[in-house]
C-alpha cells in the first residue's frame, strides 16, 4: 500500500539526514505497539549500527513529522509513531477507493505455479478428506492468482488398478443392470455402493476362511497376523476374480473396457455435480489409466547415470539411505510400474507442457514418504525444476468416532456433509436472535451460501499441517472464529448501506475533526489485507486469511458497537463513517470469496 511506503519512505529520510544511516524500504516492516497509548506504529532501530535505544531517542527529539504523523516518541528501541487520525483516514480510505481490486497485487511476477489438488478415485464417492483437500486446493488457486502469480489448478483422477476393479466385479455379480438413472442415485455414490459390498463379501469370505482354519487372529503377533492375512487374499476366490478382472483390463478385453468407462462416466458424472457445488475448477484433468506407463524411460535413464540400481531379480531400485530414507522400488522386476515410476514420468510431462516456476502437490500427509522419493529421484536426475516442487502435505480429516474406512461402508460422504451443513444453516438461520431482513431475500440460496461458508471456514481455519476432527456445530454460528460470523458481519454492513442515503464521495468531506481509536483500528487493518494475501501465498496456509477475515470482522463490530453509523453526530461524519462501512464490506466480500466463500448481503 502506498500510504504504508510513504510512511516507511519518512522514517528513512528522518534515519538518513539525523543518524546518516542508509536502509532500504523493503528491510523492514512496521510493527503495532502493545497498546494504544503507545502510538500507532513502532520502529525497531536494532540494525542502525548503532545503541538502539540511543537511536531510537536521537530519533524522536530530532524527527521531523509530516501531515500524517502527529509526533513521535522513543519507547526502548522503538521509535513510535502518533499519526494525525483525520489526515490517516482520508488517506486510507481514498486509497482503497481508487485502487482497482483491493488486495491484489503483482508480488508473484506473473510466475506460473501448477497446483495439484482433489485425485479421488473412482470407485467410490469423495468423503470428507477429499473435501479438505478440494477446498484447500481452490482457496490456493485463488489466493495464488490474487497473489500475482499465473495459477494452473490440475487434478490426477485414479481410474484403474484392483479397487476399480472390486467395484465391477461386484456390479456384475450383485446389480441386476441397475444404473444411476434407474436407481435414482447419484453416479458416484452407486458406484460406491458396490466397492462396499465387495468389502463386506470378501470380509464374509476372510471370516468363514480363518473359522475353516481354525486361525485367531488375535492371538499372533503383528507379523504373523500380516502374513496370514496375505495367505488369505492369495487365495480369495474374490480377489482372484479381481486380479483376472484386472489382466483383461490391462489386455484390452473390449467388454470389460466397456463396463470399465460405463461405471466411470457415472462417477464423472456425480463427481461433477460436486465441483460444482464446492466451486471447484480445473484447467486439466489427468487420468491414470492414461500416465501409469509414463516414467519407465527415466528409469532407464537412471540405470545409466547409475541414480538407480538393478537388484538380481531384475527390479530397479534407488538407494535414498543417504538422504535418511531407504531403498526404495522404482519398477518391478516384472517390468511394471509403482506409483513413483508413473509421477516421475508425469511431472516432467507437466514440466515440458507448462514450463512451471514451481508445482504445489495438494497430498495428504499419509504421503509424506512417497514425495520425498519422488523430489529426489528427479533431483538426482539432473532436472533443475526439481528443487521447485513443494509438497503441501495436510492432516488428516476424523469424524468424531474415528477413521474413516471406505471398504467398511464407514464414511463421511463429501455430498451428505454438504447437505447436512446446509440443514444447520436453516436451523440456526430460524434460531438466529442476529437477523438481517431483507424483501427480496432467497432462504435456500442463504442457507447453501451460509452452510458451505462455514465448513470452508472451518476446513481452511487451521494449519493444513494440523488434523482435524470434523465437527459441524462448532462450524457454524454467529459467535466466535467462523465463517457465519464473518458472512453476517458483511450482511450486517450491507444493511447499513441499504438504509443510508447516497453517500457523499470521499473529496467532498471534512476530516478534520476528531477520530476515534476504534475507526483507526480498523482502518490500519484494511490496510493489512494485500499483505494477508501475500503471507497466505508465501505460506501455503490459508488460515492466515480466514484468521484476518475474522479479525476484520471482529474489529467492525467493536466499532458499530461504541459508534453510530446512521445517527452519528453530524451528516459528515455520517458519510465518513459510511465510507469507512463501505471498504470494510469490499475487504470482507473479496476475503471470502477468495476462500471460495459466498458473502450473501442477506442472512
Amino acid at each position: 500500500m502506498k500510504i504504508i511506503n510513504d510512511l516507511k519512505q519518512n522514517i528513512i529520510d528522518n534515519i538518513k539526514n539525523i543518524l546518516q544511516v542508509d536502509i532500504n524500504i523493503n528491510s523492514f516492516e512496521l510493527d503495532l505497539p502493545p497498546e494504544d497509548k503507545l502510538g500507532d506504529y513502532a520502529f525497531a532501530c536494532f540494525k542502525l549500527g548503532k545503541n538502539p535505544i540511543e537511536a531510537a531517542k536521537y530519533l524522536a527529539d530530532n524527527f521531523q513529522t509530516n501531515k500524517l504523523i502527529n509526533k513521535t516518541q522513543a519507547n526502548g528501541p522503538y521509535l513510535n509513531l502518533f499519526l494525525n487520525k483525520g489526515a490517516w483516514l482520508q488517506t486510507v480510505l481514498s486509497e482503497i477507493d481508487k485502487t482497482k481490486n483491493y488486495g491484489q497485487t503483482d508480488f508473484g511476477n506473473n510466475k506460473k505455479v501448477v497446483l495439484e489438488f482433489s485425485g479421488p478415485n473412482t470407485n467410490k464417492p469423495q468423503h470428507i478428506g477429499h473435501l479438505r483437500n478440494n477446498i484447500l486446493g481452490q482457496a490456493l488457486v485463488n489466493i495464488y492468482n490474487a497473489a500475482g502469480f499465473k495459477t494452473v489448478p490440475v487434478n490426477i483422477i485414479n481410474d484403474r488398478g484392483i479397487h476399480i476393479m472390486k467395484s465391477m466385479l461386484a456390479w456384475q455379480k450383485w446389480g441386476n443392470n441397475e444404473t444411476p438413472n434407474s436407481s435414482g442415485i447419484k453416479g458416484d455414490h452407486l458406484v460406491g455402493k458396490y466397492y462396499v459390498q465387495f468389502g463386506q463379501a470378501l470380509k464374509k469370505e476372510e471370516t468363514e476362511y480363518y473359522s475353516k482354519n481354525k486361525i485367531n487372529l488375535a492371538n499372533l503377533d503383528n507379523l504373523s497376523r500380516r502374513k496370514t492375512e496375505d495367505e488369505f487374499i492369495a487365495q480369495s476366490p474374490l480377489m482372484n476374480e479381481a486380479r483376472e478382472l484386472l489382466k483383461k483390463w490391462e489386455a484390452g478385453d473390449k467388454e470389460v473396457k466397456k463396463l470399465w468407462q460405463m461405471m466411470n462416466s457415472w462417477v464423472y458424472d456425480g463427481y461433477k455435480i460436486t465441483y460444482d457445488r464446492l466451486g471447484i475448477k480445473f484447467d486439466k484433468e489427468y487420468y491414470e489409466s492414461d500416465t501409469y506407463l509414463l516414467g519407465k524411460d527415466l528409469v532407464e535413464l537412471g540405470v545409466e547415470k547409475k541414480v538407480f540400481f538393478k537388484k538380481e531379480d531384475g527390479s530397479i531400485w534407488i538407494d535414498l539411505s543417504k538422504e535418511g530414507l531407504d531403498e526404495k522400488i522404482v519398477l518391478r522386476a516384472d517390468g511394471t510400474s509403482v506409483y513413483v515410476t508413473q509421477d516421475l514420468g508425469l511431472a516432467k510431462q507437466r514440466y515440458d507442457e507448462y514450463k512451471f516456476d514451481q508445482a504445489i502437490y495438494v497430498v495428504a500427509n499419509e504421503q509424506d514418504y512417497h514425495f520425498k522419493v519422488l523430489f529426489f529421484a528427479l533431483q538426482k536426475l539432473g532436472f533443475e525444476w526439481a528443487d521447485n516442487l513443494y509438497h503441501l502435505s495436510y492432516g488428516m480429516v476424523n469424524m468424531p468416532d474415528g477413521k474413516i474406512k471406505s471398504r467398511e461402508g464407514k464414511t463421511a460422504d463429501a455430498d451428505d456433509i454438504m447437505n447436512e451443513m446446509n440443514t444447520k444453516a436453516k436451523e440456526i438461520m430460524k434460531q438466529a436472535t442476529k437477523k438481517v431482513e431483507s424483501k427480496n431475500k432467497n432462504p435456500k440460496q442463504i442457507a447453501e451460501h451460509v452452510g458451505l461458508g462455514a465448513l470452508k471456514f472451518f476446513m481452511l481455519g487451521t494449519n493444513p499441517q494440523k488434523n482435524i476432527i470434523y465437527n459441524p456445530q462448532e462450524s457454524i454460528s454467529f459467535d466466535g472464529y467462523t465463517g457465519t460470523f464473518v458472512q453476517y458481519t458483511h450482511a450486517r454492513i450491507a444493511n447499513i448501506l441499504n438504509k443510508a442515503d447516497k453517500i457523499k464521495k470521499l473529496n467532498k468531506l471534512d476530516f478534520s475533526g476528531e477520530f476515534n481509536t476504534e475507526e483507526n483500528k480498523l482502518a490500519k487493518l484494511l490496510l493489512d489485507f494485500p499483505k494477508s494475501i501475500q503471507d497466505t501465498a508465501v505460506s501455503y496456509n490459508p488460515s492466515n486469511l480466514t484468521q484476518y477475515l475474522f479479525e476484520v470482522a471482529k474489529t467492525f463490530n467493536n466499532f458499530y458497537q461504541h459508534h453510530s453509523v446512521l445517527q452519528a453526530e453530524n451528516d459528515n461524519l455520517k458519510n465518513i463513517r459510511l465510507h469507512l462501512c463501505s471498504q470494510t464490506k469490499q475487504v470482507l466480500k473479496s476475503g471470502l470469496e477468495l476462500l471460495g466463500i459466498d458473502a450473501p448481503d442477506v442472512m
